[in-house]
């Protein structure tokens, strides 16, 4: 295929002079054992290359896509567990000549018969502000098999916002790593309350981001690596989203979720969503999202909650109903200190096992039948630990 490439293009090894280049990107999402989407973003509309392989043969096979500024590119049949790389070429104006523009390498999803992987958890971190750039740098030096955002990606909501509050502070992971990310309040923009909404995400969301198509995209789905499921819900309608979609019983949403949750037969089953259930925090779970998801959640025998919407870390001995329950109930952990300002304890709880009002992510491992959780502060110290196993 490096042969193809030489025949179809003058290849230049640097940025030459009117040349097209790369002004967002790449960044990966939408993963699975045998496929991934590269998005990227250009300055100009432009056809672009996109050379892979695995590695290192990074010019296996050769893609060319469409003239336009807004890349989108999907590559199919890959082979799991397996470490890819990619080249993007983009053109120089007024020539037949191209240059690299971007190399890189990515590792697809394992299979079952493989039940280890790893993965990064955070939420509300768009601002922009130091304490998130340094979390960034933290979370740069992990090589997880994917990272969970869970929710209030940009704080406003605008795509005009969001190179500086998300893509240029996980430039790095985004290049190698698929991101899943969680619809969060924020993310339906300032007017999320009222008719004004209407089309928000449409416009500022929607045309920058791949979510898989199992679900309602881009508001919620599920996914699976090796021998898990994560379901990403959208219950931003408890928080007085006039746009997004209903999760009360009935509901599709709610319908969808009883009825995956049930057909999985995968060892371990994760929630992601952005308004906490269970949590101390300054905005608390809300009464009627608990009254809604909590006996559906404990039917099904969800494993781990990850949340956001509280900018603090907080996780809960095994809940049930409100009380600690050890045998039958669900562990619920907040991740909400990804970079915005951090609230306090509003109360006191006897299921709440660790508050800490501190800027945080983290790190989790899953080994078969077991769970590992580290949580780390902005300085890169382990602030709490878990263990789950079956």
């Amino acid at each position: 295929m490096s042969r193809l490439i030489a025949a179809l293009l003058t290849v230049f090894a640097c940025l030459p002079a009117g040349a097209a280049r790369l002004e967002r990107g790449p960044y990966l999402e939408n993963m699975t054992k045998d496929m991934v989407t590269v998005r990227f973003r250009l300055d100009v509309s432009t056809p672009a290359w996109l050379s892979y392989g695995a590695a290192p043969d990074c010019e296996r096979f050769l893609t060319t896509v469409p003239q336009q500024a807004e890349q989108k590119i999907t590559l199919f049949g890959l082979t799991p567990d397996t470490t890819h790389c990619y080249r993007i070429y983009l053109p120089v104006d007024q020539s037949t000549a191209a240059y690299k523009a971007f190399e890189g390498k990515f590792t697809t999803f394992r299979e079952e018969d493989k039940p280890y992987f790893s993965f990064l958890a955070f939420g509300d971190s768009g601002s922009g502000s130091s304490e998130q750039l340094e979390l960034a740098a933290r979370m740069d030096k992990f090589t997880p098999d994917f990272v969970l955002h869970l929710g209030d990606m940009v704080e406003t909501g605008l795509d005009a916002d969001a190179d500086a509050q998300y893509f240029k502070p996980y430039a790095g992971l985004l290049s190698r790593t698929p991101f899943f990310l969680t619809l969060g309040n924020h993310d339906y923009g300032a007017d999320m309350r009222t008719e004004a909404g209407k089309g928000f995400l449409k416009a500022n969301y929607v045309p920058f981001h791949s979510v898989p198509l199992t679900g309602m995209p881009p508001h919620y789905y599920f996914f699976d690596v090796a021998n898990a499921r994560f379901f990403v819900l959208d219950a931003n309608v408890f928080y007085g989203a006039k746009f997004a979609p209903d999760l009360r019983p009935g509901s599709k949403q709610y319908k969808w979720l009883d009825y995956y949750l049930g057909k999985t037969e995968k060892t371990w089953k994760f929630v992601v969503v952005h308004e906490p259930l269970y949590s101390t925090g300054a905005h608390g779970g809300m009464e009627d999202q608990i009254k809604a998801l909590e006996p559906l959640l404990l039917k099904h025998k969800v494993d781990l909650i990850l949340q956001g919407h509280d900018h603090d870390y907080e996780r809960t001995a095994p809940v049930k109903e409100g009380m600690a329950d050890e045998a039958n109930g669900i562990v619920y952990v907040t991740l909400g200190g990804g970079g915005s300002t951090l609230y306090i304890q509003r109360r006191n709880e006897a299921w709440s096992e660790k508050f800490l009002p501190v800027y945080n992510f983290a790190f989790l491992e899953v080994n078969d039948k077991k769970i590992s959780m580290s949580a780390y502060n902005k300085e890169g110290e382990v602030i709490d630990t878990m263990d789950i196993e079956k």
